[in-house]
């Protein structure tokens, strides 16, 4: 049986990714080994069945030198660089990182501009130990006291006198390189079923021949047909194998494909007394086109699977994200993601509830992939994009005939095509009264009923809501039921914003820049403390508006207090530690300053202020602008 090898370097990794394994039916080996018995450890666990290793820095480029097998590295990330940077400043303030691969190398220089002079010394894994400790005596002759690296080059560097700090890798991105790797042993398992069915493919083609629903023949170079299927001879009788196709039509598109060596799609013709669609691929031997294969279907077979695949495409609803792609290690953060886990491992519904830009949907997916319906649709609606009659006709679907406009097959509404899945009820505080009522029941009985039907159809699924409202000050304001409320809020998740987490920003910037492809952007101290300290109402959406704006104002520069109030010129609505309510109050005149700056672009307004233009409107009808 194929496994995965962990070849660690220190036994800090090894506890590291003990804890991740532990308890798991995972087919993982971790095994210790320093530096020089690396490639001996590993070579026995490949014969012993592993096709995929783990490793770290220095120990992972020297097994990739020897082995013709994935080695899936531990990656250093911003969070491990910077802990290690802030340990080693206590002890020194020339403070140099001792990179010994590439990928090292990168996630430095992306976070040199938040570490204050830090050095990046390269060491090639490769160097010999003479051209190693040249490197090392010169950073002592250019007066560094401090060194961080990993265990490889910890003796040479103590020799000289040195201070050394090891760089750690943090447990996200242990459990990251777990997951590649699962994913590459799942590859390479693929590969070795793949060796085994081109054993038996070709006392398989027969039956494939057969057993599609178009017809399909080959043809070589003088027009002979070599074989088809029993669908090909019912569409083109009395033609058999062996015999030349006589077809002037199909031939002549035949004769296309030999003289031009491309493939024709799509090509429409009337053969055999009946219209088809047309597919015809050349075979290529030794570049020389040898034949081809065609493809035959009724155009009225076409239309029918056409309307089929449209119904089905409703349904592919996917859940990208997971709790991994969360950025932060705030306690705040860490927190509410721990209990969020939690709230994954049951069926019960979920109310998410937060300010806008604080990553509720992200919240939604990442309970979703958690929990045991991962895999199944993940439909997400946001319920303040639609008037409350097309909502319900979006959420409950409807029937032929049901109002005027509809669909003339009828159409299934969110929570069927979430059937098996999650569906994710946003801005829940937006809809009517009636809609609440008739969400009620579907929840309560886990049925549905289409607009304009009598029956009702079953639906299995998990229910995940989310809210930027106080809904119990709605309740009370008599814009939202109350034994609604409490049928959505049997486990709440309180999200927090931006500002209750401010540790976290740091670690946001990098994720932005390196997410969106940004140019680099270095910040200055102070400026880096002026946005840590902003109140970002908009929280990590207008975070991320912020940093892109920042990123084509600095052209490489680096970004000190006067450019950074430029880029936030049109952001007094964000005050310093400010109280929640004053933003609440303020809000009428952030709105009428971002449409001034906006020369009155709605689209552009909301982006300013950090929120979709849907939540802009809804907000300037509620106060009347």
């Amino acid at each position: 049986m194929q496994s995965i090898a962990v070849i660690s370097p220190s036994s800090r990794l090894t506890t590291t990714l003990t804890s991740i394994v532990e308890g798991k039916t995972l087919p993982i080996i971790i095994a210790e080994a320093s530096q020089q018995t690396a490639v001996e450890t590993a070579r026995g666990l490949i014969e012993q069945g592993a096709s995929v290793l783990i490793s770290r820095g220095k120990t992972a480029e020297l097994l990739r030198t020897h082995f013709n097998v994935p080695v899936v590295e531990v990656r250093h990330t911003f969070f491990d660089c910077f802990n290690a940077w802030t340990h080693a400043r206590k002890i020194a303030d020339k403070v140099v990182f001792l990179a010994t691969s590439e990928g090292y190398q990168e996630i430095l220089n992306k976070s040199r501009p938040f570490m204050q002079d830090v050095r990046v010394c390269a060491i090639d894994p490769f160097d010999t130990p003479q051209e190693t400790e040249r490197s090392i005596q010169r950073l002592v002759a250019e007066g560094f006291k401090v060194a961080i690296g990993g265990l490889s080059l910890q003796q040479s560097v103590t020799s000289h006198g040195l201070h050394y700090v090891m760089s750690y890798a943090d447990e996200d991105s242990a459990l990251e390189a777990v997951n590649e790797a699962l994913h590459q042993l799942r590859i390479e398992q693929e590969r070795a079923e793949k060796r085994i069915e081109l054993e038996s493919r070709y006392t398989m083609i027969d039956t494939i021949f057969n057993c599609v629903s178009e017809g399909i023949f080959s043809i070589d170079r003088s027009g002979i047909v070599t074989n088809m299927n029993a669908v090909a001879r019912e569409m083109l009788l009395p033609l058999l194998p062996g015999q030349a196709l006589q077809d002037s039509t199909l031939l002549n598109n035949v004769q296309l494909v030999f003289e031009g060596g491309s493939a024709l799609n799509g090509v429409l013709v009337e053969a055999g007394h009946m219209p088809l669609t047309v597919n015809i691929a050349p075979i290529i031997l030794d570049e020389q086109v040898v034949g081809a294969v065609c493809t035959l279907q009724k155009q009225q077979e076409i239309k029918t699977l056409e309307q089929k695949m449209r119904r089905l495409s409703a349904r592919a609803h996917i859940a990208e994200k997971t709790f991994t792609d969360i950025i932060g290690n705030s306690t705040a953060l860490q927190q509410v993601k721990q209990l969020a886990l939690r709230f994954a491992a049951t069926d019960s519904t979920v109310m998410i509830e937060g300010e806008t830009g604080s990553g509720k949907e992200l919240f939604a997916q990442g309970i979703h992939n958690a929990s045991k319906r991962a895999g199944a649709p993940f439909v997400a609606i946001n319920c303040a994009a639609f008037a409350p009659g097309v909502l319900e006709s979006e959420l409950f679907g409807y029937v032929k005939g049901a109002f005027t406009g509809a669909l003339s097959e009828g159409k299934a509404g969110m929570f069927e095509m979430a059937h098996t899945g999650t569906i994710f009820l946003d801005e829940i505080s937006e809809t009517s009264p009636e809609i609440q009522l008739k969400l009620l029941r579907t929840i309560q009985e886990r049925k549905v009923m289409r607009i304009g039907d009598s029956k009702v159809t079953p639906v299995d699924i998990r229910i995940i809501t989310a809210s930027n409202k106080d809904l119990p000050a709605l309740i009370r304001q008599g814009r939202f039921r109350e034994d609604f409320y409490y049928r959505i809020c049997v486990l709440p998740l309180f999200l927090p914003p931006l500002r209750k987490r401010r540790l976290d920003i740091p670690e946001l910037i990098a994720f932005i820049i390196q997410s969106q492809k940004l140019p680099s952007i270095r910040l200055n101290s102070a400026a880096l403390t002026h946005l840590c300290q902003l109140d970002w109402p908009g929280n990590i959406r207008q975070l991320s508006n912020i940093v892109e704006r920042l990123a084509v104002m600095a052209q490489g520069e680096q970004v000190d207090m006067p450019m950074l109030l430029l880029a936030l010129q049109d952001s007094a609505r964000m005050s310093l530690m400010g109280d929640e309510t004053e933003h609440e109050l303020d809000e009428a005149s952030r709105i009428r300053q971002a449409f001034k700056q906006s020369n009155k672009n709605r689209a552009l307004a909301a982006k300013l202020l950090g929120i979709s233009t849907t939540t802009l409107w809804r907000k300037m009808k509620a106060l009347g602008l």
